[in-house]
């Protein structure tokens, strides 16, 4: 994620203020039910890497009932989305977010036609271990290649990043001393250019570990880019959203290549996969929101893990707090995503 200036994250991150009382009526419903910590909560007694699919089960009939209660106003959020934003000549939400992150219109097309090359050559070289729980690829599980590396690879931030990011990119050393490193104290990661200085402030997790890293490393990116076009008498704001994007993932999958074992290169590209889950169940659901959720975000993850998922229904799509905080915000970066990998496959 990148903010070009200091303002208030939120106005950047959700496109609803004040004057949507209806919308925030609704959200509000949704959080009587269960807070956003509630929510983390709840997903995590259910998807615990060290549970079995017992105890999973188990977990959700604990907590079945607020699931259920969640679903009706989580559709409800997606309604109002459309019905406000139609009426800014938009065909729906998504639509209105692509345009406003200037991804031009051809793009989702594309994309939706286009990805699943990717999709192929990501899941080939996933690397799984053999011993895969018969129940890896169902409802009760969310797939996390880099969960199996967590522990032999854990990177010290920043300076395990700029170490391997310098040996990679020596023209990164001039840049470095222009950015700091803060704590996230917000929802999102986030990378804010500062145009009196021309320098950067990068905020993401600090402890060190793989997840960390990467997030870390497509900060870098879009901290990068800001400071060459300043440097350059380029004014970052004049750069789209989508444009800015497309460079972060540019710089963190050259960093991939170039500085990470080749086995968790290919498991961060299974974080790919996740976007691009996101992206089709959002772009589904905002399309066409008469219809079966839960049947919408099982055909997302079976598209997503082609001859691996086959599921018919899932309902955990009301435990990602993303599609609440940041609606539609996975259908730009998995365009840049796709022209990126699908570059790099044709190379």
């Amino acid at each position: 994620m990148n903010d070009l200036k200091q303002i208030k994250v939120k106005a950047k991150v959700h496109p609803f203020d004040g004057k949507h009382k209806k919308y925030c009526r609704i959200l509000e419903e949704y959080y009587d039910i269960a807070r956003p910590k509630v929510i983390n909560a709840i997903k995590i007694e259910i998807f615990h890497p060290k549970k079995n699919l017992k105890e999973r089960q188990g977990a959700y009939e604990d907590y079945k009932k607020v699931i259920l209660k969640l679903k009706p106003i989580f559709k409800r959020l997606v309604i109002e989305r459309n019905a406000t934003f139609k009426k800014k000549d938009c065909t729906n939400f998504v639509d209105f977010k692509l345009k406003a992150d200037g991804v031009p219109e051809e793009k989702l097309k594309w994309f939706l036609s286009n990805t699943d090359k990717v999709i192929k050559n990501i899941n080939q070289k996933l690397p799984l271990p053999k011993n895969l729980p018969h129940w890896y690829w169902s409802e009760f599980n969310i797939p996390d290649s880099l969960s199996f590396f967590r522990k032999t690879h854990k990177y010290i931030i920043p300076d395990d990043v700029y170490r391997l990011g310098q040996e990679a990119f020596p023209n990164i050393k001039e840049i470095i001393p222009r950015i700091k490193i803060e704590k996230k104290t917000g929802f999102n990661p986030i990378a804010i250019f500062i145009k009196e200085t021309k320098s950067v402030i990068i905020k993401v997790p600090t402890k060190a570990s793989l997840y960390n890293a990467l997030t870390f490393i497509h900060e870098l990116g879009h901290a990068i880019e800001f400071i060459k076009l300043a440097d350059g008498r380029v004014d970052p704001l004049s750069r789209s959203r989508y444009w800015h994007e497309k460079q972060a993932y540019k710089f963190k999958f050259e960093f991939e290549e170039l500085a990470l074992p080749e086995k968790v290169k290919d498991a961060s590209r299974g974080e790919v996969l996740r976007v691009f889950l996101a992206a089709f169940f959002e772009w589904a659901i905002h399309t066409n929101p008469d219809q079966d959720f839960d049947e919408a975000y099982a055909k997302a993850i079976n598209r997503c893990y082609p001859g691996r998922a086959n599921q018919k229904k899932n309902p955990f799509y009301v435990l990602e707090n993303g599609y609440i905080f940041r609606p539609g915000s996975s259908v730009m970066p998995s365009i840049t995503e796709t022209e990126l990998l699908l570059s790099n496959l044709s190379s």
